[in-house]
């Protein structure tokens, strides 16, 4: 591939067919632009195409592929060449071919309009969070959606409503492709409404198209240039009432049991955290499950977290959880060194933003005291221990033998 560019940049440059501005004086020029009403003529809102592909060729020579600058043009070197627009993602309005040659008149230069498809849709605030847009809703100004190639890294394309909540992507080329709208929890925690597209019998008079996990929409085949895409809307519903609450906190021991005890050190225990959210909507789910000093984390499981410094696992969803839902962190854990009056606290009064907005934090924490003992000696220890005792304890008896009989004499 990389020997393909530089044979094709190398044969562009010894052919001459463009000079960028070297020599814009002789040359023809090329020009392309977005014909948005697709009426073959340049109107002074239509916007050129930067950076777009075209071919250029000479009787009996080879073709080359040259691209337009930021402004949507192109100048070539002095002479005759055939330029071809060929890029069949998009509909053309006016020759697509033509000879170019300054020398003769009416050649000197060569525009195309070329158009896309659009895709359009409106941003709004679900009050009833019924996923249908009803008259006096709020629109949402501002709002960033996104467009991609399906499955394809690095090909975004970014717009945003207007104050009127409406948005549109133009010049869009044929191909799969999905939209995400983008996420308002951080911004004025509401979160993506009701519809959801993934689910077994999605409900299709909902008019939102985006999911309420992840704010996506479902892919999108756009087969026709000329398709005008529209109602592509997305809801937001509060998440106002949201109750992130702290259910219980479960250790269990190495043998599997859970029934409560000393821990010693040396033991590898797994400490179990249950919450749950309750709210209007589909929500983040963030908590945090602190250990005490004297363990230490070796593992977590469950839950998408993080490790904080060897003591504590903050959880994190990437992506919405229905409200109601449990869910748990667990973390598995070594005792490293005895402690008394130490506890396991699980934390859930914030969202994965770090944002606290609970209803009710009262119920945002629960907490277990535990305590580490040093390390069980073991059978062999305790008989060598009673071996000792029994020891000291003869020899006491023995010494106090001794004295009463001193004593009495």
């Amino acid at each position: 591939m990389r020997r393909l560019v530089i044979g094709v940049l190398v044969a562009t440059v010894a052919s001459g067919a463009w000079t960028g501005s070297a020599a814009a004086q002789d040359g023809a020029e090329v020009e392309i632009f977005w014909d948005r009403n697709r009426d073959g003529v340049r109107q002074v809102d239509e916007p050129p195409y930067g950076m777009a592909s075209f071919q250029v060729s000479k009787p009996a020579n080879l073709a080359y592929r040259l691209q337009t600058n930021g402004q949507g043009k192109a100048t070539l070197e002095p002479g005759r060449w055939t330029v071809t627009f060929d890029d069949e993602r998009f509909g053309v309005t006016t020759a697509a071919s033509a000879v170019v040659d300054p020398a003769e008149a009416g050649r000197g230069k060569h525009v195309i309009g070329v158009y896309g498809a659009s895709i359009c849709g409106t941003a709004w605030l679900d009050e009833n969070a019924d996923g249908e847009r009803q008259d006096g809703e709020p629109r949402i100004g501002g709002q960033r959606m996104f467009r991609d190639y399906a499955g394809v890294v690095g090909t975004t394309v970014e717009v945003a409503t207007g104050d009127d909540g409406s948005y549109c992507f133009l010049d869009v080329p044929t191909g799969d492709f999905q939209v995400q709208s983008g996420d308002r929890l951080g911004i004025d925690q509401t979160t993506w409404g009701v519809a959801d597209w993934r689910s077994e019998n999605p409900d299709e008079r909902q008019t939102s198209k985006f999911d309420v996990r992840d704010g996506k929409s479902k892919v999108l085949s756009v087969e026709d240039p000329a398709a005008e895409i529209t109602g592509f809307d997305t809801a937001f519903v509060t998440t106002e009432g949201r109750d992130a609450q702290a259910l219980d906190i479960t250790v269990v021991n190495p043998d599997g049991s859970t029934v409560p005890r000393d821990l010693r050190v040396g033991e590898r225990v797994k400490i179990v955290g249950r919450y749950r959210v309750t709210g209007p909507a589909y929500d983040s789910y963030a908590g945090t499950l602190h250990l005490p000093e004297g363990m230490r984390i070796v593992e977590n499981e469950g839950t998408p977290g993080e490790v904080d410094y060897n003591r504590a696992v903050r959880a994190r969803f990437p992506d919405r959880r229905p409200p109601g839902q449990e869910e748990r962190i667990v973390a598995i854990a070594v005792v490293e060194k005895p402690f008394v009056h130490s506890e396991v606290s699980l934390w859930t009064g914030e969202s994965a933003f770090g944002l606290s907005r609970d209803a009710n934090s009262g119920n945002d924490n629960y907490r277990v005291l535990i305590r580490a003992l040093p390390a069980d000696p073991g059978p062999d220890g305790r008989r060598w221990n009673l071996l000792a005792a029994f020891i000291v304890a003869a020899v006491l008896v023995v010494a106090f033998v001794a004295w009463r009989r001193r004593a009495v004499k």
